[in-house]
């Protein structure tokens, strides 16, 4: 008997909860028009990724000379292939790279990249650059398995 009422007193919680959780999310979507997704710039995002900022990601990720890209402009396109041995993939991420009041370069994403699956034993990562990112100072960084990767920063130019 007392188990019942621990699991209906649990389920009318999670209902409840549920409840005004959907009520509150849907009273606040807002439709969005393709033509607005098409022109607007990319949103620089903060990452769940180990660092957020350039100096903790410069004195604990390993340099991997393949993400040195070298400076980049409008039309170009970054194109990252490096041996992976066919163990785990990694996954690429461009940041930018922005100073703050106190001079710390913080890191705010721009882009994840997938490899592409198409060269065994290595992986390959490829996007166009584009006007979606402002010209400034960047990163590619790579994570694979639980190891970062990184290649000194870019410049991205009109």
């Amino acid at each position: 008997m007392k188990v019942n009422f621990c699991v209906k007193v649990a389920i009318i919680g999670a209902l409840t909860i549920g409840g005004s959780v959907f009520s509150y999310t849907t009273g606040s979507i807002t439709p969005a028009s393709a033509e607005t997704q098409f022109i607007q710039k990319a949103s620089p995002v903060s990452d769940d990724w180990q660092w957020q900022n350039y100096f903790l990601l410069h004195h604990n990720a390993d340099f991997l000379q393949e993400l040195a890209v070298g400076d980049l402009r409008y039309g170009d396109t970054l194109d990252i292939r490096i041996y992976t041995g066919g163990k785990a993939k990694g996954i690429v991420k461009i940041y930018r790279l922005s100073e703050d009041e106190n001079e710390v370069v913080n890191m705010q994403r721009y882009k994840t990249i997938y490899d592409t699956g198409t060269e065994h034993n290595y992986g390959r990562f490829v996007t166009p650059i584009t006007s979606v990112y402002d010209p400034g100072s960047y990163v590619a960084v790579m994570k694979r398995g639980e190891n970062y990767y990184y290649g000194g920063s870019f410049k991205i130019k009109k």
